[in-house]
């Protein structure tokens, strides 16, 4: 290893107490993943190996990032600013140029960074970008291999014993990252497990809090990073959702509501009214016919004076839909079944809108009352990907396993399922107040 790189990877960050980084930082292999577990210091480990690739090559040029800017910019960027010694890039020979998003250092090497979006995005993007001798995808199960391939391309930058590196961190999750690395082990890949016991910068009792609350298949995925379980996994962590009770947000901006309507047997009608991020009110009622639903949705509208009501059209909904629209306004019918905005990455809206309900619990971005039925709910919600399209476990497949149709979680879906309203969100990040 070379002098400049152990002394920039000791210097904020030591590999040497994690022997999974270490023996990551020491692989040969062009392309690498590391990943499998919770907690196993995989988003630093790619952090630290961009970091050392630009010191110990002057010149080089790599990319980090990974699907969603923003998740980039919230996790990963953080850790980008932490662990990069700022002397590296000080001006005037080094600059950060946080509109263009790339950082320069006092050696010439350059990193770009940020979200590379749908196939399409990424296509015009990475087909823009300059030739790398590295990049550093984190969550890359959320990418596709396409994205990846292109990718793989811009790793031409010529430059004297350059070493081409394609690093990668993800969940176990199907597809492709498991059939390359995993399965087939193809030739110059090479999969380093990342688990928690390895890190020892965690709680003494992480994991055992996790195992409490992880079913068995999810704990010996996300805990033992066993790729061989079934690709079927809690959509919501039980911890996000216990942080997501315990969190005090403001109830500030428009007020904006959902509502499952219930079509039979012991299935309930809910109401779910929010203001900016926090839920305000859970209204429900079963056994009553769509008048008398209708009418007291009619009393919820006026009462919360919403912005925007999200109703699933499906069923008995349509009907509710039908019977409020022309006086209420506010009144829109959703049809979960139909093609999602990305559906490259999502199987329907309905995993579109849980998918990114799931993303408000995992940076903070909500906050819900503790409700019984809404928390039981929330933490039974199964997801899997096929063809590396999120998909959430239909309600017959729930009911197959004992498990009530989801009435409370769908009007919290369908809460927050309205784009272009103004948002509180970006002033948290994790709950917390940033602005």
């Amino acid at each position: 290893m070379a002098k400049t790189r152990h002394i920039y990877l000791k210097k904020l960050y030591d590999p040497s107490v994690n022997k999974q980084q270490w023996i990551a930082h020491q692989s040969e292999e062009r392309y690498l993943l590391y990943g499998g577990a919770y907690g196993g210091g995989k988003t630093a480990m790619g952090i630290n190996e961009g970091i050392a690739l630009r010191v110990e090559y002057p010149g080089n040029r790599g990319f980090m990032g990974c699907r969603d800017g923003t998740d980039f910019k919230r996790n990963a960027f953080n850790q980008l600013m932490k662990f990069l010694p700022p002397e590296l890039y000080a001006p005037p020979r080094g600059v950060h140029h946080q509109s263009d998003m790339y950082i320069k250092l006092i050696n010439g090497s350059v990193i770009y960074y940020g979200g590379l979006g749908n196939d399409a995005e990424a296509v015009k993007k990475i087909s823009n970008m300059p030739e790398l001798g590295w990049f550093f995808i984190d969550q890359a199960e959320e990418i596709t291999e396409n994205q990846f391939m292109l990718l793989d391309g811009r790793l031409r930058l010529v430059l004297s014993g350059i070493k081409y590196r394609a690093l990668l961190t993800a969940n176990p999750d199907p597809g492709w990252l498991r059939t390359r690395f995993i399965s087939e082990a193809r030739p110059n890949h090479r999969y380093i497990p990342a688990l928690p016991k390895d890190n020892p910068f965690l709680p003494s009792n992480y994991e055992e809090i996790l195992k409490k609350n992880f079913t068995k298949d999810m704990a010996r995925r996300m805990l033992e990073g066993d790729w061989d379980v079934e690709g079927i996994d809690q959509l919501i962590p039980y911890p996000d959702i216990r942080d997501a009770i315990k969190r005090d947000m403001p109830a500030k901006g428009s007020t904006v509501a959902g509502l499952d309507v219930a079509e039979f047997g012991g299935a309930k009608t809910v109401f779910i009214a929010r203001q900016g991020n926090k839920v305000i009110d859970i209204v429900s009622w079963f056994h009553q016919d769509t008048e008398f639903s209708a009418g007291t949705v009619a009393e919820l509208i006026r009462k919360h004076k919403l912005v925007i009501l999200n109703i699933d059209s499906i069923g008995k909904g349509g009907e509710v839909v039908v019977l409020l629209k022309n006086d209420y306004p506010c009144v829109r019918g959703v049809n979960v079944s139909e093609q999602a905005s990305q559906p490259d990455r999502y199987i329907n809206k309905r995993a579109e809108f849980y998918g990114k309900l799931a993303k408000r619990f995992e940076m903070g971005e909500i906050d819900i009352p503790d409700h019984t039925a809404l928390g039981a709910e929330l933490v039974n919600l199964h997801k899997k990907y096929p063809r590396a399209r999120l998909q959430i476990e239909s309600k017959e497949k729930m009911r197959a396993r004992g498990v009530p149709s989801p009435d409370f979680a769908d009007a919290l879906m369908l809460a927050f399922a309205s784009d272009g309203i103004k948002q509180e969100a970006s002033m948290y990040i994790r709950g917390r107040r940033v602005g």
